[in-house]
């Protein structure tokens, strides 16, 4: 594989899989807000290549505007049949998300936003979404989960299986996300770049071409395991305008407030501790 993910975009996407293997809807757990992604769901990722890929957003208070166009295709040397789903979390408006594919309109259907395709070898099919989605994130929620589920351990009788899966200590976290998802908990502005085209979320699909603007007021910044990946960045009127061509480090970039760029790291690095401890 050809991509290198850093240790926190990977814990970024476990939850992600626990999450939707467990049936919880997007809209009820804590995964970072995101650029809605082309999501493939059969056949091999190396099947797939991203041809061409134009991604913008402008985050504006609690809402970023986004746009993505891509071009994928199938570099295979067999015809295949596959499907995509379209990830759009925390959307604004459902009816007004805008998905074109290769030129006509699709109808974005929530509870089942999937479209079935099939490519012969070096065949290209063209996606378009545009779609406004909220910003808004738990800073609590992580912190919270992790203490109660620790409260939780304590009080069982016995020692945990020292073979305990990863799956089921996220599971356990996940739990806990839910009960402790509450309106009464503090939010902050959050909006991940992600992985834009993926095979179930958790496989990156190579890149040929990638252009991706990210426009954020002033008092914004961004973690990113690859910086060099955003030297491109623009100062405007009260605005700041982040582009990258970089296919293989853009997916991990998180933009927030400068003011909460160190309890952000830190509860990453909780995040780290505990789901990957031994």
């Amino acid at each position: 594989m050809k991509k290198t993910l850093s240790i926190y975009y990977i814990i970024s996407w476990v939850f992600v899989f626990i999450f939707l293997t467990n049936g919880v809807n997007a809209t009820e757990h804590n995964v970072l807000p995101r650029f809605p992604e082309i999501v493939i769901e059969k056949e091999y990722s190396q099947f797939f290549k991203v041809k061409d890929c134009q991604a913008k957003a402008s985050i504006e208070n609690e809402i970023a505007v986004t746009s993505l166009k891509t071009v994928l295709a199938n570099i295979s040397d067999k015809d295949i049949t596959s499907s995509v789903k379209f990830r759009i979390l925390y959307p604004v408006n459902v009816n007004n998300i805008a998905i074109n594919i290769n030129g006509k309109s699709f109808k974005y259907d929530p509870e089942n936003p999937r479209y079935s395709f099939s490519l012969k070898p070096n065949e290209e099919i063209k996606f378009e979404m545009n779609a406004n989605v909220y910003i808004n994130y738990s800073i609590d929620a992580v912190r919270k989960a992790i203490k109660k589920m620790e409260e939780e351990e304590q009080n069982k009788s016995g020692v945990r299986d020292a073979k305990s899966s990863v799956k089921s200590k996220g599971q356990d976290i996940a739990n806990s996300f839910l009960r402790f998802f509450k309106s009464n908990e503090r939010y902050g502005k959050r909006f991940q770049t992600g992985p834009l085209v993926s095979k179930w979320g958790l496989f990156p699909v190579d890149f040929e071409k990638l252009s991706l603007e990210i426009k954020v007021p002033e008092n914004y910044t961004v973690i990113t395991s690859f910086e060099s990946c955003w030297q491109d960045v623009k100062k405007g009127k009260k605005v700041l305008t982040y582009r990258t061509i970089d296919t293989d480090n853009y997916g991990d970039a998180i933009f927030l407030p400068e003011a909460d760029k160190e309890e952000q790291l830190a509860t990453m690095e909780i995040l780290k501790s505990k789901l990957f401890k031994k």
